[in-house]
C-alpha cells in the first residue's frame, strides 16, 4: 500500500522507485543501527544479576491464540511464496500465470533473473534512462529505399549554449527558434539561430521531476512547452522582450508507453493535440505514438508505430505538418515521413553527414536538424522534401 500507488504510475513519475528504494533502505539501516545501539546500551548498563534473573510469563488464551496465529500466517506466506513464485533460481511464473496450489499447472521461469551487473530490487521497473550524449548509429535501424536530403548550410549555435541540444522548434509568429538542452536550459534564438534572445533554466525537482529535457515546441497561444524523458512537461509564457516565465507543469499519463521514456514531442495544430514518441527499451521494444488533448492534457489515443527495420530505431525529433509527421531517426540517420492518418512511413531520406542528430523543425521550405561535431553545436539546414 505504501508504494503501489506510485510504482503503478508512468516510469519516472510519482514517488518513484529511486526514492522508494532510498526511503526503504535508509529506514531499514537506521532502525537496525538504532536497535543495535539501544540494545547495546541497555545491556551495557545492566548489572550481571539482572541479566541472570529471568521472569517466567504464564501464557493465557490470548497469548496462545496470538502466537499460533502468527506461526500459521507466516507458514502460509512461505507456502504461497514457494508455490506462486518458485524456489531459487526461479523468479516468478511464466505466461500465462496460474495462481493455483496445483503445481502440475504452474510453470516457473528464470527469464527475468538479472545479472549482478544490472541487479535491481525493482526488477522490470528498472529501466535505464536514455543518455543523449552517447547515442550511436545502428545500420539495423535504417529503412530501405531512402532518398538523399539536399543540404543547404551549417549554422554554428552560440558558444555559450550549455549542454547537449536535444530539441528545436520554430515559432512563425515571432520568427524565433527555441532550443533545449539535456541540462534543462531553454534558449530563444533569432531566426538565423546565431543570436540568443533570452534563456531560462527549468528547475528539475520543483513539484514534478522535469529532468533530462528531450522535447520543445510552441503552443498556439505562443507559450513554450518543454517535455522531459519522464513525460513531465513545463509551460512557459514569453513576453514581448522574449523573457520566459514558468506558468505550469504536470505529467502526461500513458498506457502503452507507461514503461517507456519519451525522446520527442510536438504540437499537431489541426488536431488540437500534443504528440509524444517513446524510446524503445528492454521492456517495451517498440515505439508508441501518444496523442494528448490540448485542452486538458489527457490521453486521446495511442498507437504502436511499425517500422520495417531489423531493430527498432531511436527517434529523437518530431515535427507535425498539416498532413504528415516528420521523425528524426537518430540511430539510422534518416528523416522518416509518416502519413498523418495511417501513421505509416511514406517517404524516407538519408542524412549521412550527421553525427548525433537530436531535434528537427521546419522553417518555410527548409528542415533544420541540430547536431554536434567535436563539441561544436550546429544547426544543419536541408531542403524540405515534402
Amino acid at each position: 500500500m505504501h508504494s503501489s500507488v506510485h510504482i503503478g504510475q508512468d516510469i519516472g513519475q510519482g514517488f518513484g522507485g529511486l526514492i522508494l528504494g532510498a526511503h526503504a533502505y535508509t529506514w531499514g539501516v537506521f532502525l537496525f543501527i538504532a536497535n543495535l545501539l539501544i540494545m547495546s546500551l541497555l545491556i551495557g548498563f545492566s548489572n550481571e544479576d539482572s541479566l541472570k534473573n529471568t521472569t517466567r510469563v504464564r501464557w493465557g488464551t490470548f497469548h496462545k491464540v496470538s502466537g499460533y496465529s502468527f506461526i500459521i500466517v507466516i507458514s502460509l506466506n512461505v507456502i504461497q511464496a514457494f508455490t506462486q513464485v518458485g524456489p531459487p533460481p526461479y523468479i516468478g511464473q511464466a505466461s500465462p500465470k496460474n495462481f493455483s496450489y496445483d503445481l502440475s499447472k504452474t510453470v516457473w521461469t528464470t527469464k527475468h533473473w538479472p545479472t549482478w551487473s544490472h541487479f535491481s530490487f525493482r526488477a522490470n521497473n528498472y529501466i535505464e534512462q536514455p543518455e543523449f550524449t552517447t547515442l550511436t548509429a545502428n545500420e539495423n535501424t535504417k529503412l530501405e529505399h531512402a532518398n538523399e536530403l539536399l543540404k543547404i548550410e551549417n549554422t554554428d549555435l552560440p558558444a555559450n549554449v550549455t549542454g547537449r541540444v536535444t530539441a528545436i522548434s520554430y515559432d512563425e509568429k515571432r520568427s524565433v527558434i527555441a532550443i533545449v538542452t539535456y541540462k534543462n536550459w531553454i534558449y530563444l534564438l533569432d531566426k538565423t539561430a546565431s543570436k540568443i534572445l533570452s534563456q531560462y533554466k527549468v528547475d528539475p525537482k520543483f513539484d514534478k521531476d522535469v529532468n533530462n529535457i528531450s522535447g520543445v515546441f510552441f503552443d498556439k497561444n505562443g507559450e513554450v512547452i518543454v517535455t522531459s524523458v519522464y513525460k513531465s512537461y513545463v509551460k512557459l509564457s514569453v513576453d514581448d522582450s522574449y523573457r520566459m516565465k514558468e506558468v505550469g507543469r504536470g505529467n502526461l499519463k500513458t498506457v502503452r508507453a507507461s514503461k517507456s521514456y519519451i525522446g520527442s514531442s510536438a504540437l499537431s495544430l489541426l488536431d488540437n493535440e500534443y504528440l509524444t514518441l517513446s524510446l524503445p527499451n528492454k521492456v517495451n521494444d517498440f515505439i508508441v505514438l501518444s496523442r494528448f488533448s490540448r485542452k486538458d492534457m489527457m490521453l486521446n489515443a495511442e498507437q504502436i508505430i511499425s517500422m520495417k527495420t531489423k531493430e527498432v530505431p531511436i527517434i529523437t525529433g518530431m515535427e507535425v505538418t498539416d498532413n504528415a509527421i516528420i521523425l528524426l531517426n537518430n540511430s539510422g540517420k534518416q528523416l522518416i515521413v509518416l502519413d498523418k492518418e495511417s501513421n505509416k512511413p511514406i517517404n524516407v531520406y538519408d542524412i549521412d553527414d550527421v553525427n548525433n542528430p537530436q531535434g528537427v523543425t521546419i522553417i518555410s521550405n527548409k528542415v533544420l536538424i541540430t547536431d554536434e561535431d567535436s563539441g561544436n553545436k550546429i544547426v544543419k539546414t536541408y531542403l524540405l522534401p515534402i
